[in-house]
């Protein structure tokens, strides 16, 4: 039987896994990172392998007539899920438990680094300036965790660990969730956000979602509180959350995602003594592509043998 054809689209200019050659076990594999390349190639491409998070040649195109199965190597898929890929047959599939732990550890250490004021601390070292001074604790400090998935649950695990109080919140109510216990809904946001030390976001990017942090919820959060950003950038009025940081309603961001990526230069938030901000790595460790890699292969294979896929999106629920 023919092998199915399979696109792989990378970063232009960056070079392809080596374990990626053993995908042409199960398909015929056309790898490029070149944008021109890969739009002549999708016309009659049966699976995509999306490794280029940035690329828009599925959002921004009509729907390659071939295309069975698009696989993105992380966890966010909004840059595949264009309105012809929710409502056709082509299955999504993503990574999973590679990058939430790491993503929760970044969390984990921003707070850690805001409360112990580590920031000042590394400056007042760089000029051999002795200021002792007291710091927060994380214990008893209230986090509302908006986001949960897969990524909040971790987040949620590790931060009850050192003693913070997390609420999370989801787009419906949960009883009894076995995780987290109660889930509060987005509605309760303008009651649960006056008591948030700190606010997370851990939620994917939909039509519904962007923006979801602006002038009003900035206002309603605790004055002096501090948002984390591990979601989307779109998540996030940019414009209204300079302002809230320049007014001390929001007292400090640790921002790991962007509107625009990489950060335009001359973009204020670099400057901004009370923001932390970090190009978009936080689920990122040494490895972490051989293991995204073996992941795809494994779903490769089911896919070249009619086998059902693993760590399918469920497009319905997620961007509905």
């Amino acid at each position: 039987m023919a092998k199915k054809k399979l696109l792989a689209v990378f970063p232009e200019g960056s070079t392809f896994p080596t374990s990626l050659e053993k995908a042409s076990r199960f398909a015929d594999v056309v790898l490029t990172n070149n944008s021109e390349t890969a739009r002549q190639e999708l016309r009659d491409a049966e699976g995509l392998l999306h490794w280029d998070m940035y690329n828009t040649i599925i959002r921004n195109n009509p729907l390659p007539p071939k295309l069975e199965w698009i696989h993105v190597p992380g966890i966010g898929v909004n840059t595949v899920v264009s309105r012809d890929v929710l409502s056709s047959a082509v299955v999504v599939t993503n990574t999973r438990g590679v990058f939430e732990h790491p993503i929760a550890e970044y969390v984990l250490g921003v707070m850690l680094m805001i409360a112990k004021d580590f920031r000042k601390t590394f400056d007042f070292q760089r000029t051999k300036i002795w200021n002792w001074r007291p710091t927060y604790a994380l214990r008893n400090q209230v986090a509302v965790l908006i986001g949960s998935g897969a990524i909040g649950r971790e987040i949620f695990m590790m931060l009850t660990a050192v003693g913070v109080k997390v609420i999370p919140v989801g787009r419906r109510v949960v009883a009894r969730d076995p995780v987290f216990g109660h889930v509060h809904s987005a509605d309760e946001l303008k009651d649960l956000l006056p008591k948030a030390d700190t606010v997370i976001l851990a939620m994917p990017l939909t039509a519904e979602t962007t923006g979801f942090m602006g002038e009003t919820r900035f206002a309603q959060m605790k004055r002096g509180s501090c948002l984390i950003n591990i979601g989307r950038g779109d998540l996030v009025d940019e414009s209204a959350l300079i302002k809230a940081l320049e007014d001390g309603q929001v007292g400090t961001a640790a921002l790991d995602v962007f509107a625009v990526e990489p950060l335009p230069e001359h973009h204020p938030l670099w400057t901004m003594d009370q923001v932390f901000v970090s190009p978009h790595m936080s689920a990122d460790l040494y490895g972490w592509e051989e293991r995204a890699v073996g992941q795809f292969l494994e779903n490769l294979e089911r896919w070249a043998t009619g086998k059902p896929l693993e760590n399918v999106v469920d497009k319905a629920t997620r961007f509905s």
